[in-house]
């Protein structure tokens, strides 16, 4: 498959939020998505995000489950009520069966362990974006 004008028109129209309350992984986590023509808007914190008043541009969102305030979860379950949910990916550092039937139980779109396969990340966010 080509990788064309319309593949980056594609990618550019979609925004992703990615929540992280670690920096580095924040950062590095955008710049892979940027890096493969996405736009990114970055978040240190489910509050943050759910404070946005921007919020409903977001398409798809990569958030960590372990976070100081509203966990993953709680963030999850705040995007199901919004009057457009977008998929939520989860990445852990602290993976366990026990989070990944969790996160399945309540919808999430993926689940990754730190760090993060970024290839099978990228294809994942390509699937679910894919109009």
């Amino acid at each position: 498959m080509a990788c064309g004008p319309e593949m980056i028109a594609k990618h550019s129209s979609a925004v992703i939020g990615v929540v992280d309350d670690d920096e580095s992984v924040r950062m590095a986590t955008s710049s892979l998505l940027r890096s493969a023509n996405w736009k990114v808007v970055a978040y240190p914190s489910a509050s943050h995000l759910l404070d946005d008043t921007h919020r409903s541009r977001l398409k798809l969102v990569v958030a960590d489950i372990h976070m100081p305030g509203m966990d993953g979860f709680g963030l999850l379950e705040a995007i199901k009520q919004w009057k457009r949910p977008v998929p939520v990916i989860f990445i852990t550092a602290f993976a366990t069966q026990e989070l990944l039937e969790r996160a399945n139980t309540g919808g999430a779109a993926g689940f990754f362990s730190k760090p993060v396969d970024d290839e099978r990340l990228l294809a994942l966010i390509d699937e679910i974006l894919q109009t």
